[in-house]
């Protein structure tokens, strides 16, 4: 009967628009967990905010008050998931809605039971409240978690920034389908709930059926907060006992500007954690302290206005200090005096007097120089990574090649101008600018045209290109007058990682910001800012004031394909009609996929694009493509100063390409390093410590780059000595090459270091000048004997008494093995050997392509690095598969069999003991020992000639620097 009786009525109910009837749903509890009522929405949602809006009367008759029996629990929740009668709908899951806080009944909002968040409205009988709640996510993708959770008690439309309850969680539910009401065990049956039907918006002023503009209508504007009248007694009075000077409780500063920020959300009070803490109910999470009066109301308000209105601050109340040290590094450079010593005759070069100064001191004496064999070995592998062999001016059959001090300058100034030394060394450089051909990240897209970076690298170091010219045409070679060479340079900035799956560009950005500013400060000043970018250095005189203006310099500018000054008249034309058509395309697409009701059709990838073309406008845009292609390209960065066409390159998501919006960009410090929370704006500068910036023109990073070698910055040239001396001794005279800072090791020659850095700088900033130094110098020279007296009293041979051996590089290895099989190939420059082709090419092993996830396998297992960030000095690992793939590989294989027929072409018709000599002689340069030759004769008899050779291969003194 009910269902034909129903058919009766024609629609709903007409209601009076004076006094309209209201629909409410009346809810007993059953004294257990319960959903009375659940509804789906009528799709999924997984936008940035969700408002949820319901009326809500608890009658009084039912309540319990928690200090009588247990008090009350419900809650609207929100969830992908309907559930059933019994379900909790809890942890990550938002609920809204009543429970038991400090002995009575409150509004609340929680994700979890465990942290629940409550508004200071206490549950009344009787009365009508409305209640408001915003769902939302920090991060505004559609497949990001649902991570904030906002609670309004009777909203008025001026409150939308000042909720009564906030929460949080990290992860969380992408979509959100279903809504229900829950009951719990603190529910009895008596009880009687009356709530509205939800109502569900994504902005404020519509859940709130306010015009767009009401809010700014009709609230005036609040006067602005004096933060000297207002604030600083707030501050002083409650605050400053425990959270001010360098001893404060927790570390927690709120007398420094840099310090205070870590503590609000300038511009959202409810999302400051000061706020919170003034505001917790709970007395043990409360700010004062429970042994100190609670902050009053009209205080919490003032605070509330004042980071609203963006935090004012009054540094001639409460100034920054200007950060200071007495730490060496950051002392500037004066020569010292060369030191006296009495032993002067072992003394070869200026860094002789200051290492025997040590040795004398210590009680050392110097032991015997390398013998001449040795010494020829040491020079070439150190300087080319390639054996004496292959250099003929090194080559003597003489049994006793005498070395003359003439001798030695001759070999080194040829090796020093060979390209094979700028291959060595400019890996070296390589390592420091994490060098790659790819982009990192998920996609690691190639970047084909990022060996001209290398190939630049390369020829400086050949050139002896002066230091400071290479600093500045890396760091700011597209603000320099036009040349290709300054574009290329620019690689170094350019070799960011970039992540093309990223949606977000702020955080995109931020990435590629953060890996710049990162590695430029330790490339050139040897600190370690990375840390900086979240709050004030623990260590070092380094504010995150100072790391983000650092970053400044770089925020105008990005990575990417530019074409070079041979193509740059007919590149113009293809690529903007290119762009018109992929635009025109992309445009046609995403009208169509708003239709199909995507509101944000963010899946409209280039791939989409191209297949989404007409047959005319796809045969166009391919012969556009390959047109660019062909031109002249170099990968790396450039602000929109410069006027170099920027090529398309792959990538699913790229940042703007717009230069008026690359011009726009500003800096800000970022709160805890959360790109989501945005401090104050911030102009580009280097760190206090080293004085006040100077003004900064249109260049900025010129700027940065003439401060970089000035001489109000002492770490550049610290840092670039001591890392040549590393790279020929194993360890610099600073043990931590990448730390300068206060928890970086103390040199172990000051004096040194510093006479070096002068003599840099005095000498045109020529890396060559310190090679010839160091080369020529009795330390460089000595054997690697060992004497137990002297390491007695110098265990870690701190004092240089000795050379230390060590094993060569994975690069070298390679082109080692490569060299003495008669393969390896005199080319140079050029695009990289794909990884695929590697062990059939015979190139030096700098150019195999260098790509993020995949390194060549020889590099891979010798301890090269992942690119990932910079390298100051590589470990050296003893694995198991090292020697397996020394002795077992096909590579490996294949050179021995190529050693083996050289050797039987220079030996034909002669005994095994001949061939046994000349391998020993050709593959460790040097005349081998009677027991040697014997061991060897019996080996290659036993196994065979490729036997022999990988053996060979395999020992220590091959593989190691003598």
């Amino acid at each position: 009967r009910s269902s034909s009786a129903a058919t009766l009525l024609n629609g709903p109910f007409s209601k009076s628009e004076l006094a309209p009837a209201e629909t409410w749903q009346v809810i007993h509890g059953t004294g257990s967990r319960n959903n009375p009522l659940r509804q789906k929405l009528s799709s999924p949602f997984s936008g940035k905010d969700l408002y949820v809006r319901f009326d809500l009367i608890y009658e009084a008759e039912g309540i319990d008050q928690p200090d009588e029996r247990n008090g009350e629990f419900f809650v609207l929740w929100l969830d992908q998931q309907e559930g059933n009668d019994l379900s909790t709908h809890n942890g990550q899951i938002a609920n809204i809605g009543i429970h038991v806080s400090e002995n009575r009944n409150s509004f609340m909002v929680r994700f979890a039971s465990r942290k629940e968040a409550h508004a200071n409205v206490e549950l009344k009988g009787g009365h009508r409240y409305r209640v408001l709640a915003r769902l939302g996510k920090s991060i505004a993708l559609p497949d990001a978690s649902f991570d904030e959770l906002d609670l309004w008690i009777d909203p008025k439309p001026q409150d939308k920034n000042k909720p009564h309850a906030s929460t949080n969680q990290k992860g969380g539910l992408k979509a959100i389908e279903w809504l229900g009401f829950s009951t719990g065990v603190k529910t009895e049956e008596q009880d009687t709930i009356r709530v509205s039907q939800p109502e569900l918006s994504e902005t404020w002023e519509d859940i709130l059926n306010l015009p767009a503009l009401e809010t700014a209508e009709v609230i005036p504007p609040k006067p602005r907060i004096d933060f000297a009248k207002q604030v600083y007694p707030i501050l002083k009075q409650h605050c400053f006992e425990c959270h001010s000077g360098p001893d404060a409780k927790q570390g927690v500063r709120l007398d420094l500007i840099d310090e205070f920020l870590n503590q609000v959300h300038p511009g959202d009070a409810n999302r400051s954690p000061l706020i919170h803490k003034v505001t917790a109910l709970a007395k043990d999470e409360r700010m004062p302290p429970p042994d100190h009066d609670p902050l009053p109301k009209e205080a919490i308000g003032i605070l509330i206005d004042w980071i609203d209105q963006g935090v004012s601050w009054n540094e001639s109340l409460l100034p920054s200090p200007v950060p200071s040290s007495d730490h060496w590094a950051f002392q500037p450079i004066n020569r010292p005096e060369l030191p006296d010593t009495q032993n002067k005759e072992w003394i070869q070069s200026p860094i002789d007097a200051f290492i025997l100064a040590k040795k004398e001191a210590a009680g050392i004496r110097p032991i015997p120089p390398a013998d001449d064999y040795t010494l020829k070995r040491r020079i070439s592998l150190d300087l080319t990574g390639l054996p004496a062999s292959q250099h003929p001016w090194l080559a003597d059959d003489s049994e006793s090649p005498q070395v003359t001090t003439h001798s030695l300058n001759q070999w080194s100034e040829k090796l020093l101008s060979s390209r094979a030394y700028g291959e060595r060394w400019g890996r070296h450089w390589l390592d420091i600018a994490r060098f790659a051909e790819s982009n990192g990240h998920q996609h690691n897209r190639d970047r084909p045209y990022a060996w001209r970076y290398r190939d630049y690298v390369i020829e400086s170091f050949q050139n002896d290109r002066p230091f400071d010219e290479f600093i500045k045409q890396q760091v700011a070679g597209d603000e320099l007058p036009y040349s290709d060479e300054n574009i290329i340079a620019t690689g170094f900035l350019g070799a960011a990682r970039y992540s093309g799956n990223e949606l977000d560009k702020d955080i995109q950005r931020n990435d590629i910001l953060v890996d710049i500013a990162n590695t430029t400060a330790n490339a050139f000043m040897g600190l370690t800012m990375e840390c900086v970018q979240c709050h004030t250095h623990k260590f070092d005189p380094i504010t995150i004031r100072d790391y983000y203006r650092f970053q400044a310099f770089f925020t105008q500018g990005q990575p990417g394909n530019f074409v070079l000054a041979k193509d740059a008249e007919k590149a113009r034309p293809l690529i903007k009609r290119r762009w018109e058509i992929f635009d025109q395309v992309h445009a046609r697409l995403t009208r169509s996929k708003r239709r199909q009701g995507v509101p944000k059709p963010v899946l409209v990838i280039p791939k989409s694009v191209v297949n989404g073309m007409s047959a005319s406008e796809k045969k166009e845009f391919n012969t556009l493509e390959k047109q660019i292609a062909a031109l002249t390209q170099a990968w790396g960065y450039q602000s929109t100063n410069a006027l170099t066409a920027t090529a398309p390159f792959e990538m699913r998501w790229p940042l703007d390409r717009s230069p008026q919006e690359l011009k726009n960009l500003q800096t800000r410090i970022l709160l805890r390093g959360d790109i989501n929370s945005k401090g104050p704006v911030v102009s580009p500068g280097w760190p206090a410590v080293f004085g006040a910036t100077e003004t900064i023109t249109s260049k900025p990073r010129t700027t940065l780059a003439n401060w970089l070698t000035s001489s109000s910055n002492p770490l550049t040239a610290r840092v670039w000595v001591n890392r040549i001396w590393q790279w020929h001794f194993g360890k610099g005279l600073v043990e931590t090459s990448a730390d300068f800072g206060t928890q970086g090791t103390l040199p172990t020659h000051p004096q040194l270091l510093d006479w070096l850095a002068d003599e840099l700088i005095q000498s045109g900033w020529s890396t060559k000048h310190i090679h010839r130094l160091i080369l020529q110098s009795a330390t460089y020279q000595q054997s690697s004997t060992f004497d137990n007296s002297n390491h007695e009293k110098d265990p870690k041979n701190q004092t240089y008494w000795r050379w230390v051996p060590r094993r060569l590089e994975a690069e070298s290895i390679r082109d080692m093995t490569l060299a003495l099989s008669n393969q390896l190939t005199d080319s140079s420059g050029g695009p990289s050997v794909p990884i695929a082709k590697a062990d059939s090419f015979t190139r030096r092993s700098i150019y195999l392509q260098q790509k993020r996830d995949r390194t060549p396998l020889h590099q891979s297992l010798f301890d090269a690095p992942t690119s990932l960030t910079t390298c100051s000095k590589r470990r050296v690992s003893t694995v198991a598969l090292q020697p397996l793939y020394l002795l077992n590989s096909d590579f490996m294989q294949r050179t021995a069999s190529e050693i083996a027929a050289l050797c039987k072409k220079q030996n034909p018709n002669v005994s095994n003991q001949n061939r046994a000599s000349w391998l020993l002689s050709h593959v460790l340069e040097r005349p081998a020992s009677i027991e040697e030759l014997k061991a060897a004769t019996a080996h290659l008899e036993k196994n065979g000639l490729e036997s022999l050779c990988l053996v060979l291969l395999n020992l220590n003194e091959t593989l190691y620097i003598p």
